[in-house]
């Protein structure tokens, strides 16, 4: 397994690769009662932080990308958290396929973490703000960071973003990033219809 990589810096933020370390933080932005709508209305315990954290560290080493935490770089404040992830080989992510070109990278896979495949020339991008710091450009910043980190440094053929559909603050962070709107997939046993929005390497 191989090391995480070091922080990155935007204008604004210093991004941090997720580690057992931030799992307080992680679980202040996602207790935060602006950010638990967006997130099966609940608020995840401390203890369910701790092994979201572990996982997503996992990721880094095993699978060279995953989430950040974000902190502003002149106060130190915990912004939010954001980037990219693996997508797993299932039949709920398998669904992205017909937003992409049916070419045969897109439904190419690679071991992944802890034996469960996943797609290995896209990923899904996301981010989380703690309410304090919406409306100031911080979810933009995270984005454009992970586009670039997705196809500059990774090298991947696409990058996916997917929200419910009225969530329109975040669909709007997808446009100002670049990322164009590819359609609707249809939500899962009740659940709200996503807006799914997906940059190409040869669009960015």
């Amino acid at each position: 397994m191989g090391e995480a990589p070091a922080a990155q810096f935007t204008e604004r933020l210093r991004l941090e690769p997720v580690s057992p370390s931030h799992a307080h933080d992680l679980w202040v932005v996602h207790n935060d009662a602006e950010v638990v709508p967006w997130y099966d209305g609940r608020k995840p315990s401390l203890e369910e932080a701790e092994k979201q954290a572990k996982l997503m560290h996992s990721c880094w080493r095993e699978l060279g990308v995953h989430k950040w935490m974000a902190y502003d770089r002149d106060s130190d404040e915990l912004v939010g958290r954001g980037g990219l992830s693996r997508t797993p080989a299932d039949d709920d992510w398998g669904r992205i396929y017909a937003f992409l070109p049916p070419e045969p990278w897109a439904r190419a896979l690679h071991g992944g973490s802890r034996g469960v495949p996943v797609h290995a020339n896209w990923l899904e991008i996301g981010w989380a703000l703690r309410r304090q710091f919406w409306g100031r450009g911080y979810a933009s910043e995270i984005g454009r960071a992970g586009l670039d980190f997705a196809f500059d440094v990774l090298g991947v053929q696409a990058v996916v973003s997917c929200t419910v559909r009225h969530n329109l603050r975040s669909r709007a962070v997808m446009e100002r990033i670049g990322m164009p709107y590819a359609g609707i997939l249809d939500g899962l046993d009740g659940g709200d219809d996503l807006a799914v929005h997906v940059l190409l390497r040869s669009e960015h």
